[in-house]
């Protein structure tokens, strides 16, 4: 595809791991006017540091220390303790009004102490509101095992159409569980190839219902990719809905 040779070269890197079926059902004129934007925050580091203040102050309370210094040589071994370090930042960002930063390779962490430590690149974004909302919604809808909240979720990230039958519905919210692991589950396991494989077939009946979505699903495929990447070298098994409702009772300690 055209858009993906028009990539900048970190971005390239980062969505070889997105099935390339993912694109042909992003509204491709959005990402088109999205690639200057990125581009100058990636080269030019525009409104890095305005986030990156925000983001210090609200990710210390999970023991998530950020620093624009060049990271310690010193080689960094993805520990379970480490990854559940990760999964508490990746929980606590979508809880951010301000935007987060996608990239969680392992090659921009450190462990220092009781903290990991992390050197943020350029690459951050904002979802849209309603966005960012309508995935709290889905991933406390799964574990909270609350369907009708779950599927409104994925109604407001634009993945499920009221227009369908109650089958096409089923369907797609079962495919999309399959990132998830189960909500029955104490622990999960984080495998690329199985991430690669959910998001696959979630994208290919997409396109098979002829929806498009918007960008944001991209960024949040790149996040989740990321993610898993730095996950899967533990080899561990995480208590993935423990954290979760750590990090939510944070944030919403009334509910």
């Amino acid at each position: 595809m055209i858009l993906l040779k028009m990539l900048p070269g970190v971005l390239k890197e980062l969505v070889k791991h997105v099935p390339t079926v993912l694109f042909k059902v992003v509204h491709w004129h959005e990402l088109a006017s999205e690639l200057p934007k990125i581009s100058k925050r990636l080269m030019k580091k525009e409104g890095y540091e305005k986030i990156f203040e925000h983001q210090k102050t609200f990710l210390a309370p999970f023991n998530i220390k950020l620093t624009d210094a060049p990271l310690k040589k010193a080689a960094y071994v993805v520990t379970k303790k480490n990854g559940e370090k990760l999964l508490h930042l990746y929980f606590a960002q979508l809880f951010s009004e301000q935007g987060l930063f996608l990239d969680l390779r392992p090659i921009h962490f450190h462990a220092e102490l009781s903290e990991l430590e992390w050197h943020p690149t350029g690459l951050w974004i904002k979802f849209s509101e309603s966005f960012r909302l309508g995935l709290l919604d889905v991933y406390e809808g799964f574990y909270l095992e609350n369907e009708p909240k779950y599927l409104k979720g994925l109604k407001a990230i634009s993945l499920l159409d009221d227009a369908w039958s109650s089958e096409d519905k089923k369907h797609l919210s079962e495919l999309f569980k399959g990132q998830f692991g189960s909500a029955l589950t104490s622990e999960m396991g984080f495998n690329l190839d199985d991430f690669r494989d959910s998001i696959l077939k979630t994208s290919e009946f997409m396109l098979q219902k002829q929806v498009n979505i918007s960008n944001d699903f991209l960024y949040l495929g790149i996040y989740l990719v990321t993610l898993y990447a730095h996950l899967e070298q533990s080899k561990e098994k995480y208590p993935v809905k423990e954290i979760y409702m750590k990090v939510r009772r944070h944030f919403q300690p009334v509910i």
